[in-house]
């Protein structure tokens, strides 16, 4: 019985630490900056200390990565690096397809092994040639994994109807009066 008691006085301590390290924690991403794209249920997120990349109404030809320090919601600014930025600024957004980069140095790494191990079997055997079946192999996933590094990394969302930027506060009010009880 004296170890049920203990695991009882246990687990209630640690309850009341974990209310009392709450009420006194302030979270930081409780504004949130919502990609929201039309006909997809899940949208983006963006929270302070991630990284942005998007083209500006200022600079409509240049991608500009940074990462958020604030989002304001009633102001609708985004602080980064001493700098704000309004969100009707924003004319594209840009997100890195993670699968693209890791494909595409995968197929680049398979076709230098594969010239790799050509070279050394044609010349440490008499049976191998290095040939243009070699070559062809090698080059093609060299130039796979490049094409799809190039052209498929970024997802690119244009800012208009069919995709919408807002941001999402979703930190508790403050109460009324300033006191927290009756």
């Amino acid at each position: 019985m004296k170890s049920i008691n203990g695991k009882l006085f246990n687990l209630t301590f640690v309850c009341i630490m974990l209310m009392n390290i709450g009420c006194v924690t302030q979270s930081s991403a409780q504004v949130v900056l919502y990609l929201e794209m039309m006909g997809e249920e899940k949208p983006i997120k963006y929270y302070e200390g991630q990284m942005l990349s998007f083209k500006s109404a200022e600079y409509p030809d240049e991608w500009q990565d940074v990462k958020i320090d604030r989002i304001m919601d009633d102001e609708k600014f985004v602080l980064y690096d001493g700098d704000m930025l309004k969100m009707s600024d924003i004319i594209e957004v840009r997100r890195t397809r993670g699968w693209a980069n890791t494909i595409g140095y995968m197929l680049q790494t398979f076709g230098v092994a594969w010239f790799g191990f050509g070279a050394i079997a044609h010349f440490t055997t008499s049976t191998f040639a290095f040939g243009v079946d070699t070559l062809a192999i090698g080059a093609t996933a060299i130039a796979s994994g490049w094409i799809i590094r190039k052209f498929l990394k970024y997802k690119k969302y244009k800012i208009g109807r069919r995709y919408r930027l807002k941001i999402l506060d979703l930190s508790w009010p403050d109460p009324v009066g300033g006191t927290s009880g009756g």
